[in-house]
């Protein structure tokens, strides 16, 4: 590793106490340029979403049973019918396969109480409302205890095909699925608990990389096939042709170029891994744990 002073991610140099250290905004904020930032009443929705689903995550309380509007179903049941047409094309057999054995409903949003009880006994995971993108370091804090964050609100209806930041779509229709594969809980659950327990900030930054190109962005081969299991690409009906296009760079994974690949998340990934399967993926991960000296084997 590299001294750990000079910490570069997303192409700029950045405070290495970030990375240890992390943030934990205890009020809305929308980034310029979001789609809602101009409907007063979108931004009082997430507002009041925000409230309600810290509070349950700071004080344990599983997700919140959410009443969701008509003009959140409307959206949910437009992007997810699209979806569904892709995923039914690119994604891996085990996302299809998890997917349906969790009956996520395409014309009603999931109560994430429920799927977490199905995930629980299943895989032993859960879970974690969490009332908006969460700090890479915190996020992982509650998947080292067999928790998955995932947010509650439904992007802006003005652009439903796009979203700056993870949401009930990305995370349902995306992380949710894989999360009844053992091998997938396992890996996800060790980056968890290395990122957790490191204090060198270069191994937080390689973990983080690991995470983005597999579990975020990854691809896999399957019977001689490309196909996805990414949940940014899985949750995208830009980012799924995309993916497989010619304007992608695609390489195998091979765990030292990942985690000294930077990224750029604001834009279209360009660049991308294939893992043969997720029994390669949990090997990979709990090697690099060994390489690092991180004691959580």
């Amino acid at each position: 590793m590299k001294d750990s002073a000079a910490v570069i991610e997303y192409g700029v140099p950045i405070d290495p106490r970030i990375m240890v250290e992390p943030p934990d905004p205890s009020a809305l904020e929308l980034e310029s340029g979001h789609p809602g930032l101009g409907d007063a009443g979108y931004v009082q929705r997430r507002k009041t979403l925000f409230a309600q689903c810290r509070r349950h995550r700071l004080e344990r309380l599983g997700p919140p049973l959410i009443d969701y509007t008509a003009e959140e179903t409307r959206i949910w049941r437009d992007v997810n019918s699209k979806l569904d047409e892709l995923h039914r094309q690119h994604a891996c057999s085990i996302y299809l396969q998890a997917k349906n054995a969790l009956g996520i409903s395409a014309t009603e949003i999931p109560q994430l109480r429920t799927l977490s009880q199905r995930l629980e006994s299943e895989t032993r995971m859960h879970l974690v409302p969490a009332e908006g993108p969460l700090a890479y370091r915190t996020f992982y804090s509650y998947i080292a205890e067999r928790g998955f964050p995932v947010t509650q609100f439904i992007r802006h209806g003005s652009h439903p095909e796009f979203t700056p930041e993870p949401d009930m779509i990305h995370d349902c229709l995306g992380h949710v699925p894989p999360l009844m594969n053992q091998d997938y809980a396992e890996v996800l659950t060790l980056i968890g608990k290395a990122a957790n327990t490191t204090l060198d900030p270069l191994q937080v930054l390689a973990l983080k990389r690991f995470s983005w190109f597999s579990i975020e962005f990854g691809l896999i081969e399957e019977a001689g096939e490309l196909k996805v299991f990414g949940a940014g690409i899985l949750s995208s009906t830009g980012e799924i042709p995309f993916s497989l296009s010619n304007d992608v760079k695609r390489q195998p994974f091979v765990t030292d170029t990942v985690i000294e690949t930077d990224y750029d998340p604001s834009r279209m990934q360009d660049h991308l891994f294939i893992i043969p399967s997720y029994t390669f993926l949990r090997r990979e991960i709990e090697s690099l744990v060994r390489r690092f000296g991180i004691a959580v084997l």
